[in-house]
């Protein structure tokens, strides 16, 4: 039998073991014993039952989950976190709006542009380094990647749990479920993947009981909402299936919380990392780039090799390096030479050099022009936003409507203080309203006048942009950042053949419902925003924790 025959087989027979292990022979089991797994957390007598259970569910269109909730459809979230609990209805999500920048900034409270993982890929200009999270080789490198210290970290002196959340450097115990969930993944059985985690709380449970004490923190991921969306897409009825699928089997775990006493003792969370849209339109960015543009733009396996000179020699044969996600588009760009002669060979700086906002404007082809990278990409119909450095502190960001400048300055503290806080100034340089915000936020804030990123918040929340201004200005403050960052245009994506989508900065996949109940959570539904960085210091805050200065996120007010 050929060789890859023989590897399907085995992937097949594991894949059937493991759902068979995971299901528990549950067909066979009485109703009363399907509604659980069956999981023992019952803890010995004087064990601590407090800490903070989070369950973040990949990719969930709001919209949707609202429709499901008040038909009913997910009656365990009604029950364990609507009923007895605050529901924030909208939680803006990080820029870009991709998974793991979105769960890096969930358990550090750090926008992306503050922690530097700016895509599921990214790319290092200074050590040439490409990076992409979703291979093999790359995807559990991601705690070497970033600097800031997780909420793990922050509680070093208690048991903290990460299953299947990729992001989880400080955890005491982290389960990747490879064997067991690997084949059923290789075939596409999402929900299976989902059940397995959650079936890893036995390992929870069991470490629980050695220790005296209830985890301070548990995050569990769940896949299978973004994984539908993709396949079949988010106005789908399997999309629909797969959030009736998290709530029922979530709904298991929290019943054998239930029996065991732990619930009341116990903070939850629900929330996502991003939202989702339906895609009709798929656009080659590459394509555009190397044909229409006439830039040399490197393939993504240059940076596989190890050696540095030689990646040196490799990237010095391009003027660009491009890292993407759905609907997030990242160029690298190096600087025209100023002594360039032949027109025909443009030269370069290194990669050290960033072009400047002129530069964009007018940047050397292989073909002998000059073109307007910012205006060529906007002149796409599946290009929404550019921004773009436009020098020291400032970031512009172009639409087909114009373009607006953002710039950041310290708010005036108490006399011979220091400042009271990063405030972000927009103001429209051409066009009347290039990001639709005319009807909502004040004139003043449109021309200049700064404010802080919590005004911000607000004031955008009920447009198609919110939170744009002090995210995109966050974006920038990275290294990692692109020279330029593309958003997709509604119903497109860059080329991916997915059904849905996500990066973009639009309301669909910036918003993304948050759910928090026990002790000392209010029991309302409150419209927001709020943001999916204040999930990290308001969990501490309820846990007794101090919440460490300087995050981007900030305490949920459990008050009215």
């Amino acid at each position: 039998m050929a060789t890859w025959r023989v590897r399907a087989v085995g992937l097949a027979a594991l894949g059937l073991a493991a759902a068979a292990w995971a299901c528990g022979g549950c067909a066979a089991m009485p109703d009363e014993r399907r509604a659980t797994f069956g999981i023992d957390f019952r803890l010995p007598e004087g064990a601590s039952r407090t800490g903070a259970v989070v369950f973040m569910l990949d990719g969930v269109n709001r919209h949707v989950f609202n429709e499901l909730l008040d038909a009913g459809r997910l009656p365990n979230v009604k029950k364990y976190f609507v009923d007895r609990g605050l529901y924030v209805e909208r939680c803006a999500a990080n820029v870009p709006s991709v998974t793991l920048a979105n769960e890096t900034s969930l358990v550090t409270g750090l926008f992306a542009g503050h922690h530097g993982i700016l895509g599921n890929n990214w790319f290092d200009r200074t050590a040439l380094v490409w990076r992409n999270y979703e291979t093999y080789d790359d995807k559990n490198k991601i705690d070497e990647d970033f600097l800031p210290p997780t909420v793990f970290e922050h509680l070093a002196d208690a048991t903290t749990f990460s299953l299947f959340f990729q992001v989880h450097r400080g955890a005491t115990k982290f389960t990747e479920n490879w064997m067991s969930a690997g084949p059923p993944y290789f075939f596409g059985w999402y929900g299976l993947v989902d059940r397995i985690t959650l079936w890893r709380f036995d390992l929870v449970a069991e470490i629980a009981r050695k220790r005296g004490a209830w985890p301070a923190f548990t995050i569990v991921y769940q896949l299978a909402p973004d994984m539908e969306a993709y396949r079949a897409g988010v106005s789908s009825d399997d999309y629909r299936g797969a959030l009736e699928h998290a709530d029922a089997h979530i709904g298991r775990v929290l019943r054998d919380l239930e029996a065991a006493g732990l619930l009341e003792g116990l903070v939850l969370a629900l929330v996502s990392d991003h939202g989702m849209m339906d895609i009709e339109h798929r656009w080659d960015a590459q394509r555009h780039l190397r044909r229409s543009l006439g830039l040399s733009v490197a393939l993504e396996d240059e940076a596989k090799e190890t050696n540095f000179e030689r990646r040196l020699n490799r990237y010095a044969r391009y003027a660009c390096v491009t890292t993407r996600g759905d609907r997030y588009w990242a160029l690298h760009l190096r600087k025209p030479r100023a002594d360039s002669q032949d027109p025909r060979r443009p030269a370069f700086e290194d990669w050290l050099a960033r072009p400047s906002a002129e530069d964009l404007r007018q940047y050397p082809t292989r073909d002998g022009r000059r073109v307007d990278l910012v205006a060529g990409l906007l002149a796409c119909e599946a290009v929404d936003v550019v921004a773009y450095r436009a020098g020291d502190g400032r970031v512009r960001v172009a639409t087909r409507q114009g373009t607006v400048e953002l710039t950041r300055e310290d708010a005036a503290g108490p006399p011979g203080g220091p400042p009271s806080g990063r405030q972000v100034a927009c103001r429209i340089v051409q066009g009347n309203d290039p990001l639709g915000y005319a009807a909502t936020v004040p004139t003043g804030m449109l021309y200049g006048q700064a404010r802080s990123p919590e005004v911000w918040l607000r004031q955008t929340a009920d447009t198609e942009y919110p939170d744009l201004v002090p995210q995109v200005m966050a974006y920038f403050d990275s290294p990692r950042a692109a020279d330029l960052a593309v958003f997709a245009a509604p119903g497109w994506n860059f080329g991916f053949p997915n059904k849905a989508g996500h990066g973009g900065l639009r309301s669909t996949e910036m918003y993304v419902p948050l759910l928090l109940a026990g002790p000392g959570i209010p029991h309302e539904r409150r419209p927001g925003p709020v943001r999916s960085v204040d999930l990290m210091p308001t969990l501490l805050g309820l846990l007794g924790r101090p919440v460490p200065p300087g995050l981007d996120g900030r305490v949920i007010p459990m008050g009215r």
